[in-house]
């Protein structure tokens, strides 16, 4: 009865082929077999299923992977894609600055302070209006006054970190009292000159130059004596 009961059992069982030797595990073959059906086993959509294993064959394993542009890589590295290039045709600028003037006929002279605009025409050539507050030490009396001076500027080299440039214009000037003192309280002030720009970070720029600086009244006047002074003048240069 005992046999026959073995033999049952095993004949049930293959992996019991020898009762004596004990249990037999199934062949390495079944095991490997078994993991390639887990492995090819799918919970989503095949379509998910592509996209993860394109994106999974760009990724090296232990590296965290970025990919961008090269449009957003100069944006990065620039601070931003808006700002364009110094002199740049239709970039704008604005100014701050000051100067100092002295008579060259005599020992009169002259502080300045005030703020610009910078529009570029074209690349390297600009529009540069000026409004300006005045202060005319001379012999006779002080004045003081403020003038509107529609400035051109060029310039002539233009390198990425400087440039050298030529301006020229002429303004409109009123005063508390005649410049100079024997003069009148309204005057015009031709002027030209040359001056550099250096970039001084975040796409700002220190600008320096000397104008040779005239006030007149153009004879409107029955006293038109005139003066002449050669103007020193520094100042920061932002992006509008």
């Amino acid at each position: 009865m005992l046999i026959m009961t073995t033999l049952f059992v095993t004949g049930l069982i293959p992996g019991l082929e020898n009762p004596v030797g004990g249990l037999k595990l199934p062949p390495p073959a079944d095991g490997q077999h078994l993991v390639q059906s887990l492995g090819n086993l799918r919970v989503a959509p095949a379509a998910f299923q592509e996209d993860a294993a394109s994106e999974s064959s760009e990724i090296t394993p232990g590296k965290l992977q970025l990919s961008a542009s090269d449009d957003e890589i100069e944006t990065l590295s620039s601070g931003s894609s808006e700002v364009p290039v110094f002199g740049a045709e239709g970039s704008m600028r604005w100014t701050i600055h000051g100067g100092y003037g002295i008579d060259v006929h005599g020992t009169n002279q002259e502080v300045q302070g005030g703020v610009g605009l910078q529009y570029f025409i074209v690349d390297g050539f600009a529009f540069a209006p000026e409004v300006n507050l005045w202060g005319f030490f001379q012999t006779g009396g002080d004045a003081f006054g403020g003038s509107l001076d529609l400035m051109f500027e060029w310039h002539f080299i233009r390198e990425p970190t400087w440039s050298i440039y030529g301006d020229f214009g002429i303004g409109l000037l009123g005063t508390t009292d005649n410049v100079p003192i024997n003069g009148s309280e309204f005057n015009f002030t031709p002027q030209a000159g040359v001056g550099f720009t250096f970039d001084i970070g975040n796409n700002n720029r220190w600008y320096a130059g000397v104008r040779w600086h005239h006030i007149s009244n153009a004879s409107l006047y029955e006293d038109n004596p005139g003066r002449d002074s050669i103007l020193v003048y520094t100042g920061i240069n932002f992006p509008f």
